[in-house]
């Protein structure tokens, strides 16, 4: 009789061994989707904003004064900032649809700086989610950011 209880205590013994190895693969493998996840979300909402962002940009530089970039801005954002730099913003709900939501920001910023044959506009552009991505430690609120400069040339007193 010993010899068979022997071999039950070793039994459950592996058992219980093989239960926690199983349980902690698990929390692993649970984790590593959870980030997966997220992460393809984090993706998805990078190539929406960086369409939204580059289009703005785009159509920044192609105007032909400041005049027509503050219009341009103050039509398709949804606030204004009178500070230095000028900041605009607008919002968008979880799929990306602007004005039905806060579930993320564009926000525009702009600063004018007079040289001697024109103006000096500087822009930087960023999107960011109003609450931080799950498991993402790393600019858990960051989207996508740009930079720029662009340059309108004065002549003869009119911008061309």
């Amino acid at each position: 009789m010993n010899k068979i209880s022997l071999n039950s205590k070793v039994s459950l013994l592996e058992i219980i061994f093989s239960v926690i190895i199983f349980a902690a693969a698990g929390i692993i493998m649970l984790n590593c989707f959870g980030i997966a996840r997220f992460t393809q979300i984090r993706a998805n909402d990078k190539a929406a904003a960086g369409a939204i962002i580059q289009s703005d940009i785009e159509i920044i530089k192609s105007l032909k004064n400041p005049t027509e970039m503050h219009e341009f801005l103050d039509d398709s954002y949804d606030d204004k900032s009178s500070d230095n730099p000028i900041t605009y913003t607008k919002y968008f709900d979880e799929k990306w649809v602007q004005g039905r939501g806060k579930d993320y920001t564009v926000t525009i910023s702009v600063e004018e700086e007079n040289i001697n044959f024109g103006v000096l506009v500087s822009i930087s552009i960023s999107a960011k989610k109003t609450k931080p991505y799950p498991f993402i430690k790393k600019g858990g609120q960051d989207v996508y950011l740009v930079e720029s400069k662009k340059f309108f040339p004065l002549t003869g007193g009119a911008y061309e």
